[in-house]
């Protein structure tokens, strides 16, 4: 199968991407696969109780955030995946694919016998259906950009078709899609979930409430959720990769992490997000499974561009970014469990470039620019919110870059809300500073610069609502770009670009915060912060 056009990309991440490592009783790897001899007989049985705040949804269209992106992998699978430890491109439900002559058009072999969680067996004509429920203007999907090289998304996006015109079923197991310009990393983009193939009869049978009953074909199939109590998801005896070790895996849901290591150390959980504050203390007690390993993420704060007073006035923008000692934060609040953004990109990303941004800790930088954005010493500066969502110590951050912000007479009060209401304020405008992560959807430059700055994902994942043409035209450029080396460099520009117009504020560059429980076996917490439950296994 040709992969020309993603091999070096795979060679990149494999040699400088530290990421987590597989950790327990034995190596990820099945071992009834023959693939590895190892010295303890991975065992079936159990249910692994795993940290969960809420989610937004479970309905795959709808994957646009990090909690329910993390059930949403364990019940569908698509066509491609990353393996874990390396985020090398893996086949899933495609045996195979390969590109025409300019990577305009893409063929998809898929494996045959592949079952959804009712029993019927999915073919190329459900990722048809599927994809094109995404496109569609009624089903407004958050995360429909995914698709947009495909040909017809608009029409699609406008209610001028129902199918999606590039998608097609050339027989039960050949699917064929064609783009509107050649986009050399396109099979990297369909592991996202968004991209996962759904029944349509079960889309019909719950219509709106497929969220609350989500089916697909993973490793995994959903049984309840029980709104922040639960969700439970038990093996899929008929998955065609072969079956997870694990009967159940109960997704416990808790309003905050605190409460949830309390619960973790109670010996109630299997894993658990580390607490700020207890990082130390807790890589001291249970030394390799506490899991803080780098991560393909960004932390951030957003500043609206459609809104007062961050809209048309870059000064100000500039000011804040330059008021905040990213180091002093990372090392103190976080422990060292983060590292201080030096751009958008971070470390691990094929293209990433080392100190992207100018906007180090300069207190007289930050004054200088305040008075110019016409606020000197703070006067007449409007009464400014910060918002972080709660329960995950955002709080303890948003106070430490309140006070430094402060030392440079740039003045606002913070407030946190719970998560979901917390992101229908930011999309209605309501919130106009606001803290917020992006984990990557899959290892690519362009999966961080489309979505959040691309204009036609304001007020989705481009959450500050930026619009810049020029940005817009060249990131298009850059995916139509087939010589890796020209990619990267139009990648890079874009980056400059956004950076110089100031509407995010890049904090740290995240790292995975995860601790175990000592039963717990083949536990991989990859570089885009999940986990393949499939693999793991509880000793006796």
């Amino acid at each position: 199968m040709p992969r020309k056009f993603i091999l070096s990309l795979t060679i990149f991440l494999v040699l400088i991407l530290t990421v987590a490592l597989v950790v327990g009783c034995a190596p990820k790897e099945k071992v009834d696969k023959g693939e590895e001899s190892v010295s303890e007989e991975p065992v079936k049985g159990g249910t692994f109780n795993a940290f969960l705040m809420e989610p937004v949804t479970l309905d795959a269209a709808h994957s646009q955030e990090s909690e329910g992106i993390q059930v949403a992998k364990q019940i569908y699978d698509g066509l491609v995946d990353y393996e874990p430890e390396t985020m090398e491109l893996t086949a899933a439900m495609a045996e195979s694919w390969e590109p025409n002559e300019d990577a305009s058009a893409w063929t998809f072999t898929l494996k045959k016998g592949v079952k959804f969680h009712n029993g019927r067996e999915c073919k190329a004509e459900d990722f048809v259906y599927s994809w094109s429920r995404v496109a569609s203007k009624d089903t407004a999907s958050e995360v429909a950009y995914h698709l947009s090289p495909i040909k017809g998304f608009n029409d699609c996006q406008e209610g001028k078709a129902d199918i999606l015109e590039g998608v097609k079923a050339i027989d039960d197991y050949t699917l064929e899609v064609s783009l509107e310009y050649s986009y050399a990393e396109f099979p990297v983009t369909v592991g996202h979930p968004v991209f996962s193939p759904v029944p349509k009869e079960e889309i019909e049978k719950w219509g709106d409430e497929f969220s609350e009953h989500p089916v697909g074909t993973g490793p995994f199939a959903f049984v309840e959720w029980k709104h922040d109590q639960h969700i439970t998801i038990e093996r899929f005896n008929n998955y065609y990769d072969g079956e997870a070790y694990l009967d159940k895996v109960a997704f416990k849901i808790f309003a905050d992490e605190e409460t949830a290591f309390l619960e973790f150390e109670a010996g109630n959980l299997d894993d658990c997000q580390i607490p700020l504050g207890r990082i130390k203390e807790t890589q001291d007690k249970y030394g390799e499974r506490a899991l803080i390993n780098p991560m393909l993420g960004i932390y951030y704060y957003g500043l609206n561009m459609e809104a007062e007073p961050w809209k048309d006035n870059v000064e100000l923008r500039k000011a804040i970014n330059y008021a905040i000692h990213r180091a002093i934060i990372t090392d103190t609040v976080w422990e060292g469990s983060r590292v201080a953004a030096t751009g958008i990109v971070p470390a691990g990303i094929p293209g990433f470039k080392e100190d992207a941004m100018p906007y180090m800790f300069d207190q007289p930088k930050a004054r200088e620019l305040l008075e110019e954005a016409g606020y000197p010493g703070g006067k007449g500066l409007p009464e400014l919110v910060l918002g972080y969502n709660t329960g995950a110590g955002h709080d303890k951050v948003a106070q430490a870059i309140q006070a430094q912000a402060e030392e440079v007479d740039i003045e606002f009060d913070i407030a946190g809300y719970e998560w979901g209401t917390y992101l229908d304020k930011i999309q209605s405008k309501e919130i106009t500073f606001f803290r917020l992560g992006w984990l990557a959807d899959y290892p690519t430059m362009d999966n961080f610069l489309y979505p959040m700055f691309h204009s036609e994902n304001a007020g989705a994942d481009n959450m500050t609502y930026y619009k810049n043409s020029d940005v817009d035209e060249k990131l298009i450029e850059a995916r139509k770009e087939t010589d890796e080396a020209k990619r990267r460099e139009l990648y890079q520009e874009i980056e400059q670009i956004v950076l110089e117009d100031a509407t995010i504020v890049p904090i740290a560059f995240y790292k995975t915060n995860r601790v175990i429980g000592e039963n717990v076996c083949a536990y991989t917490r990859t570089a885009m912060d999940d986990t393949s439950y499939e693999f793991v296994w509880l000793s006796k």
